[in-house]
C-alpha cells in the first residue's frame, strides 16, 4: 500500500534547517584567505592526470612559474633523491625522477611558499611549524613505505606532506584567532587539537583538508588520508599510506616539527612494529636518519 503524504507541511523555517549549511560549508564559503594553488600547479597535476601528457609538456608548464622550477630543480638535485649526475634542466628532472615525483615537488614547493601569506610575526609562529609538520611528515611516511613497497613511496610523500593541509587552511583564515579559540585552550586543558577544533568551530582539521583536497581535484586517496590519519587500529598492510602517515605524523610531533608537540598522542606501536621499527634502540636511529633527510630537503627549498 502506497504510503499517504502527511497533512501536515513543512514550515519554512523547517524547510531552510533541512537546506542550511554545515558549519563547514559556513567556513568555506565565508573563508577569504584559504590556501590557493597557482595556475601552473594545477595546470601540471591536470596533466598529470593525462595518461597521455609527456615530459616536454610538463616542462613547459613548470617553466611558466620561475620560482617553482628553480626550486624543483634544487630538490631534484638535492641528496634526498640521490641522483648521480647533475640535473640541470626541468625536462631532465621530469625524465629522470618521474611524473609522481615531480607532482610530489610541486606540491611541497607550494606550500613552502604559503608562509609567505601570513600578515604578522605571531600568524608565522603559528604557520612555520605546521608547514615543517606537513614536509617532515612526507619524508617520514616515504621513509617509512620505502621498507616495504618503493612505488608507493611518492603517494606517501604526498599524503604526508598534505595531511593537514587542513589546519595549515584554519590557521590561514583565521590568523592568531586559532592561537586563542583552539590552540591555548587545548593546551590548558591537554586535549588533541582536532578534538578542540570540532568543539569550537563545529568540524576539525581533517574534515577540512579532506573537503579542500577533493575541490582542488586532487588523488582520492589524498582526502582519505586527511580524514583517518588519527585513526585508531590502522591495519599497515591493508591501510599502507594511512597507517604509514598516521606513524610519520607521530614521529614529526616527537621530533618537534608541530604545533602542540607536548600534548599526548596515541602510540602506533603496532604500526611501528610493521616497519620494523618496534624495538626503541631502532626507532631512535631511524628516526635520527629521519632528522638528516628533513633537514636536507629543507635547506633545499629554503636555499637561493
Amino acid at each position: 500500500m502506497a504510503c499517504r503524504p502527511s497533512s501536515r507541511t513543512a514550515s519554512p523555517s523547517a524547510a531552510r534547517q533541512v537546506n542550511a549549511p554545515t558549519a563547514i560549508d559556513s567556513f568555506i564559503q565565508g573563508a577569504s584567505r584559504l590556501p590557493v594553488m597557482p595556475k601552473a600547479t594545477v595546470r601540471l597535476l591536470e596533466l598529470l592526470e593525462s595518461p597521455d601528457c609527456t615530459a616536454r609538456e610538463l616542462a613547459e608548464v613548470i617553466e611558466t612559474e620561475p620560482a617553482l622550477a628553480v626550486r624543483l630543480l634544487k630538490l631534484a638535485n638535492s641528496p634526498f633523491y640521490g641522483q648521480r649526475g647533475r640535473i640541470a634542466s626541468v625536462a631532465r628532472a621530469v625524465v629522470v625522477l618521474g611524473a609522481k615525483t615531480i607532482r610530489s615537488l610541486a606540491m611541497a614547493v607550494w606550500t613552502h611558499t604559503l608562509k609567505a601569506q601570513m600578515r604578522s610575526a605571531d600568524e608565522m609562529r603559528l604557520m612555520l611549524p605546521l608547514l615543517q609538520h606537513g614536509l617532515a611528515t612526507g619524508v617520514t611516511a616515504q621513509l617509512l613505505v620505502e621498507k616495504t613497497n618503493r612505488a608507493l613511496a611518492d603517494d606517501a610523500f604526498m599524503a604526508g606532506l598534505l595531511h593537514d593541509i587542513g589546519r595549515v587552511a584554519l590557521v590561514a583564515q583565521l590568523g592568531t584567532r586559532y592561537q586563542g579559540y583552539i590552540l591555548e585552550p587545548a593546551l590548558r586543558d591537554r586535549v588533541p587539537l582536532h578534538a578542540m577544533e570540532a568543539t569550537v568551530l563545529g568540524f576539525d582539521h581533517r574534515a577540512l583538508g579532506a573537503r579542500l583536497m577533493a575541490a582542488w581535484g586532487l588523488p582520492g586517496f589524498l582526502a582519505t588520508v586527511a580524514e583517518r590519519h588519527h585513526d585508531a587500529g590502522l591495519v599497515p598492510d591493508k591501510q599502507d599510506v594511512v597507517a604509514a602517515v598516521a606513524l610519520a605524523d607521530a614521529c614529526a610531533t616527537a621530533l618537534g616539527f608541530n604545533l602542540a608537540a607536548e600534548i599526548h598522542r596515541p602510540s602506533q606501536d603496532g604500526i611501528a612494529a610493521f616497519y620494523g621499527l618496534g624495538d626503541e634502540l631502532v626507532m631512535n636511529e631511524f628516526l635520527e636518519s629521519c632528522t638528516d633527510w628533513i633537514r636536507m630537503f629543507n635547506d633545499a627549498l629554503d636555499g637561493p
